[in-house]
């Protein structure tokens, strides 16, 4: 007789059907259990689904003991379906046939503002649930159950704390689930750091502090704040390799909060190689000129970021407005040497059209054209509109100026750049009668 429960999986929000088949019905009384096949699994261990089903070979068994062990593998929350079948053995007793389907779905866990690491939780994880394989299904039978049992290792740790779960976007296409405080995130509130030997701990504290106190604290939200801030200072004295190996969040004592320990690996100190030039601007030598770098024996990331800015900005002088320059290495970790490369990608050159001059009269403007040095057709040197007009106010040419502004309106199609300088004044500005040189290029 074949018996169809249907059993309503509550951590997946549907409908699982769950088939019991015998050849003959059910007997009142135990019988014996002469083997257990498990079938469907492909993620989880056959030992590990019968120590939590609760049968074994050689016990007593019966239809009401296998629905039993049904109910808890469901209960568990890493399965879609189960079912089973019996039938006689070759013996007196009975084969057990268990038949699953797995969620396949698993995501890595990450622990954060607990005050113990995620490589911690994940050995108490796996010494108390049998299922769990380093990573969880997210449905709320594992969630609830997992964030119990770290309630109890937090207490056993004198670490007391409500826990909740959330499976979260950890990058662009990845998840996993964030076991944190139910209340919700804290703020960093002090960081200290340990293993760094080059650079003082407390310029490390202070550097890391311009962005991350008072902000909710995860350890790959952190993580990116020390990438970003203390990264680039060891860098600038040649340790490319610098990694942070353990992060620990403790409850603040005196403030509601975290305190964050973070420990540095400093890595080797790599030397310059050399520094070369890539892109499509071509001239290399022109180029190393003009970023104007020091000797260095030491890889100074910072002075190599310096010398990219003032090759962008000597681009853009030179009308190349799109200019895109930017920073490459490359490390030889065997000689312990990095080359840098400053990569120039100039773009189309930019010439100036024409000067349009507001709000002054005909004298006026007459002497601001003769002043305005750049000619129609020229490449267009971006900053000179601004400093011409600073160098106008400076020089006082003209009497009850309020105000002068210039605009640059750019033709991305044409690479054509037009400049309209307005002036604003009081009652009566005129030039005065003698006039200095304009600004040059």
């Amino acid at each position: 007789m074949s018996l169809v429960l249907l059993l309503f999986a509550g951590a997946l929000g549907v409908t699982s059907v769950v088939t019991c088949a015998a050849q003959t019905s059910p007997p009142k009384r135990d019988f014996q259990i002469d083997s257990i096949t498990i079938e469907g699994n492909r993620i989880l261990s056959v030992p590990a689904i019968l120590g939590v089903s609760g049968l074994r070979s050689g016990a007593q068994g019966s239809s009401g003991a296998f629905d039993a062990a049904r109910d808890r593998l469901l209960a568990t929350g890493y399965f879609n379906t189960v079912s089973y079948r019996f039938k006689p053995a070759t013996t007196a007793g009975v084969d057990v046939i268990f038949t699953v389907a797995e969620i396949d779905e698993l995501f890595p866990i990450r622990v954060d503002a607990l005050g113990v690491t995620t490589e911690e939780i994940t050995a108490y994880l796996k010494a108390h649930d049998p299922l769990f394989t380093g990573k969880l299904p997210g449905t709320k039978p594992v969630l609830d159950r997992a964030s119990r049992e770290i309630e109890q290792y937090l207490e056993a740790h004198n670490h007391p704390a409500n826990v909740g779960a959330k499976v979260e976007a950890s990058k662009p296409g990845e998840y996993e689930i964030d076991f944190r405080p139910a209340r919700g995130l804290p703020a960093v509130s002090i960081v200290t750091f340990e293993g760094s030997k080059t650079i003082p701990a407390v310029e490390l504290r202070s550097k890391i502090a311009e962005v991350a106190f008072g902000q909710p604290y995860t350890e790959d939200s952190f993580r990116v704040f020390l990438d970003n801030q203390i990264g680039p200072l060891y860098a600038a004295k040649g340790y490319m390799h610098v990694t942070f190996p353990k992060i620990v969040s403790v409850r603040a004592k005196d403030v509601e909060g975290v305190d964050v320990e973070v420990t540095v690996d400093e890595g080797e100190q790599y030397r310059l190689s050399k520094v070369s030039v890539g892109g499509t601007a071509g001239d290399s030598a022109r180029i190393l000129k003009t970023a104007r770098l020091p000797q260095m024996t030491i890889a100074n990331f910072d002075e190599i970021k310096a010398g990219a800015d003032r090759v962008r900005d000597s681009m853009r002088h030179q009308g190349f407005l799109d200019a895109l320059v930017t920073t490459d290495s490359k490390r030889d970790d065997t000689q312990k040497t990095v080359e840098f490369i400053i990569v120039v990608e100039p773009g189309p050159e930019y010439q100036f059209g024409k000067l349009t001059v507001l709000g002054l009269g005909l004298d006026g403007e007459a002497a601001i054209r003769r002043m305005w040095v750049v000619h129609s057709g020229d490449p267009f040197p971006v900053e000179y509109p601004n400093i011409f007009v600073k160098r106008v106010k400076e020089d006082g040419l003209f009497d009850n100026l309020a105000d002068a502004k210039a605009d640059t309106q750019i033709d991305r199609g044409s690479h054509v750049v037009n400049v309209t300088v307005d002036f604003k004044y009081g009652a009566a500005m005129q030039p005065k009668d003698k006039l200095r040189r304009g600004p040059g290029r």
